[in-house]
């Protein structure tokens, strides 16, 4: 039998342990070459023209992800196969032999899960392009191709990898004695001391970092979080792990003791895992909240930005006429209303405490202007206005409580003279007629406005809404190039696409990176418990032996199972919670909105996460319970 022969032998035997690495390799080389593949795809590049910067800084992303996978299961693997390589070792087979055949068995496993990950990613790179466009609100339409660029950079990256790790295999059984090899296995944890002090020190922590999030120190609470979560899961663990044994009636019911030991025992040695995988799932479950939320609210910030159809400066009557008669030649979108809007632009000073109290940019509406456009702005209504009230509204940059602007004096230089006009109120909303910085709008009543504009000539936004405006594509193209860039023409339909583009894009990007951590951290817990179960196979044996039914093992396998997989699910959503409540509260954003995003991103990924959980006990149970 040759060596490629026995390796193939060797693989066979142990497809079950191998099946898991298969499953999540061949999901990170599909989701790999999907990203490469997007690069050389015409309809996706005319979409986005930031697409291939994007792609390649994620492509950088997957592969640090996947080499920090791949690592900790070969790692798993060395692990489990040195009784086997000693075995080989004590029959007389050379150590150069033996790490040949480890060697081709690497690149077999690598080879298979590269052709197979190809071969999925070609046949369905279609629909993963059609579900990018579907997102980015592009056109659906797209032909099929096979990216020859991509399967040579999804070839050449995962090649690299694979005969890395088939030269630490190689190498493996000049790393340890033959002892060493024989009892890899049999390697004890000594019962670890509950710390009090080290638990009370991880709760502080991390309340310390909370508060920080909290108080615009994010940054600062990094740090804590890392340190915190450690100890949590080296001491915090430990002493109420301790409490569990000490109430006895419990502890002593039916064999809770064996699965409380068990992990008692392994706790320290699980501390680093638990740590990373429960810090990644802290960063990854605020990422996916704000991918779900910013595409769901697309509509929302597009008119937030543009709210109306088609707003523009007017310049000349004839080219406003010619506007007007493309807007209204377009049948498919009637128009629901059309507005003037004047406004006089002009610099003040004040001794409220605005940033640029010395030199405000200015826009004056007039009161019966601003009920018009209330509405459409969603601003609501305000008191009424005496001669030289003025009501302020500012969204950006307001630092200070709404109440200190009130009663202050704004000065405006008119040709005959200073104008005077005192503050009745400042509404922290913003009035956004078109794009660019946020100037100050004071809304004054109409007589103080038509006094005013007889001195300083008001310019003139004229403003359509029509009916379906995410839909006005060719009328918005055709006022577009009608138009240049004194006109300030601001259509719903550009803003809405753009967004929608951009929201779409991050949301494939995160949901793709979630998948892959998903199959990493899942695949990592799911390998280092069946590393412990063919170590613990001979004690859950002997409880066999004495009595114990196999439901029981069962029982005491989910039961300890389930603690080390929902231990960082629970303590990453506390922490990624605490960071998105912080940027919620920071912000002012829609606190129930923002929390629902946040419920459905831990229930997607919690949903998977738990599959993995189901996985694990049945691989574990079946090697310990046979």
């Amino acid at each position: 039998m040759t060596l490629f022969n026995l390796a193939k032998k060797n693989i066979k035997g142990n497809i079950n342990n191998y099946l898991l690495y298969f499953f999540s390799m061949v999901v990170c080389i599909i989701i790999f070459y999907t990203f490469n593949s997007l690069l050389y795809i015409p309809e996706i590049q005319n979409t986005d023209p930031y697409l291939e910067s994007t792609m390649s800084q994620t492509s950088f992303i997957l592969i640090g992800f996947i080499i920090v996978f791949i690592g900790y299961s070969n790692a798993f693997f060395t692990k489990k196969r040195k009784k086997e390589v000693g075995l080989y070792s004590l029959l007389g087979v050379k150590k150069k032999t033996i790490g040949r055949m480890l060697f081709f068995e690497n690149i077999i496993i690598g080879a298979i899960t590269l052709l197979t990950g190809l071969v999925l990613g070609i046949i369905l790179s279609r629909l993963s392009t059609m579900l990018l466009l579907k997102l980015l609100g592009a056109p659906i339409e797209v032909s099929f191709s096979i990216p020859l660029k991509a399967i040579l950079t999804t070839t050449l990256i995962f090649t690299i990898i694979i005969i890395f790790t088939s030269v630490q295999s190689y190498f493996l059984i000049y790393r340890f004695r033959l002892i060493e090899l024989f009892h890899a296995e049999k390697k004890g944890e000594k019962v670890p001391k509950a710390s009090l002090l080290s638990a009370g020190l991880a709760f502080v922590l991390l309340t310390s970092s909370y508060w920080l999030m909290f108080n615009g120190m994010a940054m600062l609470a990094i740090p804590l979080v890392v340190i915190g979560t450690y100890l949590l899961f080296r001491s915090l663990t430990v002493y109420l792990l301790k409490r569990a044994q000490k109430k006895k009636a419990k502890y002593y019911h039916g064999i809770n003791i064996i699965g409380t030991s068990h992990l008692l025992y392994r706790v320290r040695g699980n501390a680093l895992m638990l740590t990373i995988i429960a810090l990644l799932i802290t960063g990854a479950l605020p990422y996916i909240q704000a991918a779900f939320s910013e595409y769901a609210m697309t509509e929302k910030d597009a008119r937030d930005s543009a709210p109306f159809s088609y707003i523009y400066l007017s310049k000349d009557e004839a080219i406003d006429k010619q506007i007007n008669r493309i807007i209204a030649n377009d049948k498919n979108h009637p128009i629901i209303e059309q507005l003037d809007i004047p406004i006089i632009s002009l610099k003040g000073t004040t001794t409220a405490p605005f940033e640029d109290n010395n030199n405000l940019s200015i826009n004056l509406m007039a009161e019966q202007t601003y009920h018009q456009v209330k509405k459409t702005l969603d601003l609501g209504d305000i008191p009424p206005l005496s001669d030289e009230q003025a009501i302020a509204f500012k969204y950006y940059f307001i630092h200070q409580p709404t109440a200190n602007f009130k009663g202050h004096d704004i000065e405006i230089p008119l040709p005959p003279g200073k104008q005077t006009l005192t503050l009745k109120k400042l509404e922290k909303k913003s009035v956004r007629l078109t794009d660019g910085e946020e100037p100050l709008y004071l809304i004054v009543d109409d007589k103080m406005f038509s006094e005013m504009a007889e001195q300083i000539n008001p310019i003139t936004y004229k403003a359509y809404e029509v009916e379906n405006e995410k839909t006005t594509k060719e009328t918005s193209e055709t006022l577009q190039k009608l138009s240049d860039e004194n006109m300030q023409l601001l259509t719903y339909y550009d803003k809405y696409t753009t967004i929608k583009a951009l929201t779409g894009m991050k949301m494939f990007i995160v949901s793709s990176l979630a998948l892959v951590l998903l199959a990493a951290t899942g695949s990592i817990i799911y390998f280092k418990q069946i590393s412990e179960a063919h170590a613990d196979r001979n004690r859950y044996e002997i409880l066999r032996k004495i009595g114990v039914s196999k439901k029981e093992v069962r029982s005491t396998i989910a039961k300890q199972t389930l603690f080390v997989f929902i231990l960082p699910l629970l303590i990453g959503i506390l922490n990624g919670g605490m960071l998105l409540l912080s940027i919620v509260v920071a912000y002012d954003m829609d606190l129930i909105g923002n929390t629902l995003y946040f419920l459905y991103a831990v229930a997607a990924y919690g949903t998977i996460y738990l599959i993995y959980y189901g996985l694990t006990i049945t691989s574990y149970n079946r090697i310990v319970n046979k």
